[in-house]
């Protein structure tokens, strides 16, 4: 019987040696790669912060140029001076009364956080119920949560630091948007440079629909939460009101947050004002879940709920709170890149047409 094979066993041994090589090599520049990002974590989230604000900033600028007549950079400039206008204008009338209820809050926690114990005390079975559930879910004692809740606020207040670079940044960004584009695009392959466009495109619409979208509900949750805690008569009501606003930016864990010391306040002051809070908190999340979130988010990205939650705790656990609040439009543009780059042109052999961006459904 004739052999076929003409190719000398030399020549294959040569081959697979040579793709051996290439393996190695390609593993070694991940991992370098990966370990040059994490040395680099900081800056890394900084930027995408600033990529943030300066999506929004130029969407603003956008807004005015088409309503206006103003030039884009102009336009740019002036959405940052009526934002520090506004900024300032809010801290000469508010940042005194915001900062005196948050120090007396400060003060009160723990006080409420004895009496929350004190009152488990006079019912066994509540107290029962809550050291089972404590312990089941390794939760710490009212009082040591309201210690590391401090820390917490300590950890955000002491990242402000980063706040004027991540702004400086982001300004300077929304002024330039088209120079720092034009430089990522020529590192893509020619033939591969109108898809790179088409896909930057999309990106920054998905980053758009998120942050419009939170931003409305941030400002509703913060509104209705400080308004109907004011009626209500719980102390505090408008910084308790400001935390539930800007907690309602981390999903699911921020309305559990903002709840925990508006409900302990309540409580300090009667079981019925607490009742009443709890109520408050719970239906204005069913008017955010239900009536309004439809309607903001339709044209967001769909992330499922539970890769949603475990993105979320890794990126706490990995970069804390610089973590979490960049964990959600990450994983909106990390869904994007793979749907459009790893799916549409590897899995399934080709590229949508030009011009097309796919339709983005509801976001959790």
């Amino acid at each position: 019987m004739i052999d076929t094979d003409s190719t000398p066993p030399a020549a294959t041994d040569a081959a697979f040696r040579s793709r051996v090589v290439f393996a190695g090599f390609v593993v070694l520049a991940l991992v370098a790669l990966a370990a040059a990002a994490w040395a680099l974590r900081t800056l890394l989230l900084m930027t995408f912060l600033a990529v943030i604000l300066a999506v929004l900033l130029r969407e603003v600028g956008d807004i005015l140029h088409r309503k206006l007549g103003l030039g884009r950079r102009w336009a740019v400039v002036l959405v940052v001076a009526v934002l520090a206008l506004a900024a300032a204008a809010a801290a000469a009338f508010l940042a005194p009364t915001l900062a005196d209820q948050a120090r007396q809050l400060v003060q009160k926690l723990p006080e409420a956080a004895g009496a929350f114990q004190r009152r488990l005390g006079d019912h066994p079975w509540l107290e029962s119920l809550w050291g089972q559930i404590s312990s089941g879910l390794s939760l710490p004692e009212p009082s040591e949560a309201m210690g590391h809740a401090g820390r917490i606020l300590a950890g955000i207040s002491g990242s402000l630091g980063y706040a004027g670079l991540v702004l400086g940044a982001a300004i300077f960004l929304a002024l330039e948007p088209d120079l720092y584009r034009r430089g990522f695009v020529r590192l893509v392959p020619v033939r591969h440079r109108a898809f790179a466009d088409e896909l930057l495109d999309e990106l920054e619409s998905t980053i758009v629909s998120w942050l419009g979208a939170q931003l409305i509900l941030m400002a509703f949750i913060g509104a209705m939460v400080a308004l109907g805690l004011w009626a209500i008569g719980v102390p505090y009501a408008l910084v308790l009101g400001l935390l539930a606003g800007l907690l309602e930016f981390i999903p699911y864990l921020g309305p559990i947050l903002s709840a925990v010391p508006a409900i302990l306040i309540a409580l300090a002051a009667d079981t019925t004002t607490a009742l009443w809070t709890l109520g408050l908190l719970v239906g204005v999340q069913q008017v955010e879940n239900n009536v309004l979130q439809p309607i903001v988010q339709k044209s967001q990205v769909d992330i499922p709920p539970v890769l949603l939650i475990v993105v979320l705790f890794g990126m706490g656990t990995l970069f804390g709170v610089a973590g979490i609040l960049v964990a959600t439009p990450l994983l909106a543009v990390v869904m994007v890149v793979v749907r459009r780059i790893y799916i549409e042109r590897v899995l399934e052999g080709g590229a949508k047409a030009p011009g097309t961006t796919g339709e983005a459904r509801s976001a959790a």
